[in-house]
This record gives C-alpha cells, structure tokens and sequence, in this order.
C-alpha cells in the first residue's frame, strides 16, 4: 500500500503601501513559472530558482518601481520564503540539511541550507558591477536575506571566484535552487518524522 503524502502547496499575499503581491508555490512540481515583478532580470532569476528547484511559482508583484527596485525585490524575496514555509507544514519526512557547488562559466559559487526554524543568512559575495540593468546589485542580498527570515531557513552563500556579475547573480540563485530542491525532498525512510531531536523545527524550541 502506498502512502499518502500531503500536497505541498501554499499562496501568499502580501499588500503594502510598496508593493502587492500575490505568490503561489507547489513544492513538488516540475519546476513551471510563471512571474511578473517589472524587472526582467529579476524575473529572469526567479525563474532560475523555479526551474532548478522543481517548485512550481506563479508569482505577480506590482511595486514601487517609479522609486527603485529595492522594495519590490526585497518583499517577493519575503512573500516567496512565507509560501515555501507555509508550504512545507510540519515538516515531517523532509531531509532537512544540503549544499551545492555550482559553476558558471569562470565563477563557482556554493549554497548550503539547513531548514532549520531558525533564519540566517551568511552572504560572501563581491559583485563588481553596481548594477545591472535597472537593479542596484547590492539589493540581492536583501532578496536572500528577507526570504531567509521568512521561509525560517539557516543559508549560507558564498560566490569562491568569478568575474561576471550576471554569472555570479544567477549561480547564487541557481546554487540555491540545486540546494533547496535536496532539502525539500522527502527521505521515504523517514516520513513520519521531523528530522530533528527536538522534535520540531518550527523555531519555537
């Protein structure tokens, strides 16, 4: 006999005098976007992180975009990491903890995560470009840092070498997605329980 697994799906809506968005995840997808924010390289990231992590995103920002692009990226940032926790429940059978090395033509960058209840962010990334595009680059660390505090995820990013910031930009998110897609992940040997010994990792204990 087969055993059930519950969908693991969530929505979000997140409405500011900044930005309004409305954020639909399911994490055992194949890995279909489809986003709107205003900024085509931003899309174009969330996208990335989409496809390598196998989550589903629909995803519409409308944002202050006529000031910059520092609260539109900053709250998806918050609104996405809010539906992939919601989205993950209890927790229970999930392999918790993973990494990735991931190159991108001359950069190599690594993500680690542990979904651990407790948010964190460690960012050791040199951008040398101040921006690209329409978005000052400075303002991605604030998109990994808002979506740490709200999916509750401990991550650590660091970009080894590289000299491109599109490539560095988009291995960070990719990096990412390759590790979030493991931790997600069920470990069929272990559904019926959180993989911690407290028992939970809602953060509370």
């Amino acid at each position: 006999m087969t055993k059930k697994i519950h969908e693991r799906v969530s929505t979000v809506y997140r409405n500011t005098n900044e930005t309004q968005i409305k954020v639909n995840v399911n994490l055992d997808g194949t890995g279909k976007s489809s986003i709107t924010t205003g900024l085509p390289f931003f899309d174009h990231m969330l996208q990335q992180l989409s496809k390598h992590s196998l989550i589903d995103i629909n995803l519409k920002c409308n944002g202050d975009l006529e000031i910059d692009s520092h609260h539109t990226v900053e709250d998806v940032g918050w609104a996405l990491g809010k539906a992939i926790n919601e989205a993950l429940g209890n927790k229970k059978g999930i392999k918790r903890f993973s990494f990735s090395y991931l190159p991108m033509d001359e950069c190599l960058t690594r993500c680690c995560i542990d979904i651990s209840g407790r948010p964190w962010l460690v960012w050791n990334v040199f951008l040398p470009n101040i921006k690209i595009k329409e978005i000052e680059t400075e303002i991605f660390k604030e998109f990994f840092q808002s979506f740490s505090q709200s999916a509750a995820f401990t991550i650590h990013i660091e970009n080894i070498y590289g000299q491109n910031t599109h490539h560095i930009i988009e291995s960070c998110f990719k990096s990412m997605a390759i590790s979030l897609r493991n931790a997600i992940n069920l470990d069929f040997r272990n559904l019926d329980s959180v993989p911690s010994t407290k028992g939970t990792l809602t953060g509370n204990k």
